[in-house]
């Protein structure tokens, strides 16, 4: 099954898979921010994407399900809030250079082969000055039921990870166990890796 209709069953079966609130760790560190362009890929059903417009913010979300965009816009309408919300594979998107303030990975999880050369090219769309933001599940999820890709070459390492995104100083950076209350999709105790950085 391909990724595109591997989530288009995912969110039809289960609306609301992640809840409805965003990410804390990107909650926090938008609240430290200024509101400006935020890029989020893999957004699914816009719990993030609604969060950060609600917060004055410039949201550009994208992710490969139609399911998940419709989810995600008939929620930011009855809010009266603006989305661009882009349905595709990011490596068919053509993203403008240095157009985002802020590059947020939440959850963000590709196949070994694509990692790399998808990172470098959402990296390039990040301003120079501008936040990079990533959680994500590490290595150890395997060794918990709270969600996640069940591959290990999907799962991030903490050096590895870093390494993928150049010309990038980091300011913050965890390798964890935390507790994740985020719908059904991931709930219970979870190895994450939290990072943030900015592009030089």
């Amino acid at each position: 099954m391909k990724m595109k209709e591997f989530w288009n069953e995912k969110f039809s079966q289960s609306p609301n898979l992640y809840g409805e609130g965003p990410n804390k760790f990107l909650e926090n560190e938008l609240a430290n921010l200024s509101p400006a362009t935020l890029l989020l890929p893999g957004e699914g059903e816009g719990r993030n994407a609604i969060f950060a417009a609600k917060s004055k913010w410039k949201v550009t979300a994208i992710d490969q399900s139609e399911i998940a965009q419709n989810h995600a816009l008939q929620k930011a309408k009855a809010l009266d809030l603006k989305i661009n919300y882009i349905v595709g594979d990011i490596l068919d998107i053509d993203l403008e250079k240095e157009k985002f303030d802020v590059l947020a990975l939440i959850y963000f999880h590709l196949p070994l082969n694509n990692q790399m050369v998808i990172h470098h090219k959402l990296l390039h769309s990040l301003k120079k000055g501008g936040v990079l933001l990533i959680e994500g599940f590490g290595k150890k999820q395997l060794e918990f039921n709270s969600g996640g890709p069940k591959s290990i070459e999907m799962l991030y390492d903490l050096n590895s990870l870093q390494a993928s995104f150049p010309n990038v100083v980091w300011q913050e950076k965890f390798a964890g166990i935390i507790s994740l209350d985020e719908g059904k999709g991931h709930k219970g105790d979870a190895h994450v890796i939290r990072l943030k950085g900015i592009k030089i």
